[in-house]
């Protein structure tokens, strides 16, 4: 699979979780007890945490040949306590603005 495939397969996800989180933020605040304010707060910041965890899951997808479910899994290792951390996402490669002109 080529890169621009895995971008377009996680963009697709992405905003299929976006179209259907409203809803399903409604329902668990209508039937989850305590848990309309705590939704109330969080959902604004949704939209941005999404647009993080694209980038994240193309990053790492790009680099497992478009498999997107290897790169959920390793995302969700590397936000997991005492699991390993992506080596993707945790790579210190200096970006082109931090290089040296020579």
């Amino acid at each position: 699979m080529d890169v621009q495939t895995t971008v377009q397969d996680v963009e697709k996800a992405v905003e299929g979780f976006a179209r259907v989180e409203p809803t399903i933020a409604t329902v668990v605040g209508m039937f989850v007890p305590g848990a309309k304010p705590i939704i109330a707060v969080v959902q604004p910041w949704a939209p941005v945490a999404l647009a993080f965890i694209e980038r994240a899951l193309q990053d790492i997808a790009t680099q497992k040949n478009g498999d997107l479910m290897a790169a959920f899994i390793e995302l969700m290792q590397h936000v997991q306590k005492g699991a390993p951390n992506s080596a993707i996402l945790s790579s210190n490669a200096p970006q082109a603005s931090q290089q040296g002109s020579g």
